[in-house]
């Protein structure tokens, strides 16, 4: 059972999450161009994807707390397997396209980030299943859903621009120039940046 303390904060990330997911559809929908173009087909797919994936896990999460009596601790792990198939997937999905094209776009950033979620969202939900009421627990879980959302928004916004925005990638800029920093990263998007 959630103390009661946290059943606003499971209400606001279920809002936010729901509508970011409207906002991500209108993105999709926005560019449908980038998806049929084989170069660029394979990153607006993950992108778009993880996008989704961490905006329904911080609904589903949310929504699963706010149910009385539930055991969020198990919807915690079966969700954080859903992630780490969906990553598994990827880092295939990015292998074969890596043999088919050398120099091509690689996520392995986004992998990284996914993992990271896995990690501490079983940490909290084996804590959890063990012990409904561990507040440290539920205090790890808000923090990887206000993580879930933040990486959803910078997926979101690089599947809108189709480039790096993160810190690295601006810094790279701000140093290089436009046109540095996309010699340094050969297509604009390198390992480096895709945790930006």
């Amino acid at each position: 059972m959630i103390p009661d303390q946290y059943r606003e904060f499971f209400t606001a990330t279920a809002s936010t999450s729901g509508a970011l997911i409207g906002l991500l559809f209108v993105a999709i929908t926005v560019a449908p161009e980038r998806e049929r173009q084989e170069e660029t087909r394979m990153e607006f797919r993950v992108r778009a994807s993880v996008a989704l994936l961490v905006f329904s896990n911080a609904l589903s999460i949310s929504l699963a707390a706010l149910v009385p009596l539930v055991s969020l601790g198990w919807w915690c792990l079966v969700s954080s397997l859903g992630i780490l198939l969906f990553a598994a997937a990827t880092t295939r999905s990015a292998m074969a396209d890596r043999r088919r094209s050398p120099g091509s776009w690689r996520p392995i950033g986004l992998v990284a980030g996914l993992l990271v979620v896995v990690l501490f969202e079983t940490w909290a939900g084996v804590r959890l299943v063990r012990d409904e009421s561990n507040l440290n627990a539920i205090r790890i879980l808000n923090y990887v859903l206000i993580a879930d959302l933040l990486m959803g928004i910078g997926r979101a916004w690089q599947l809108a621009s189709m480039r790096e925005t993160g810190p690295l990638s601006s810094l790279r800029v701000l140093a290089r120039g436009e046109a540095g920093a996309a010699a340094v990263g050969g297509n604009e998007t390198d390992d480096e940046s895709d945790t930006d």
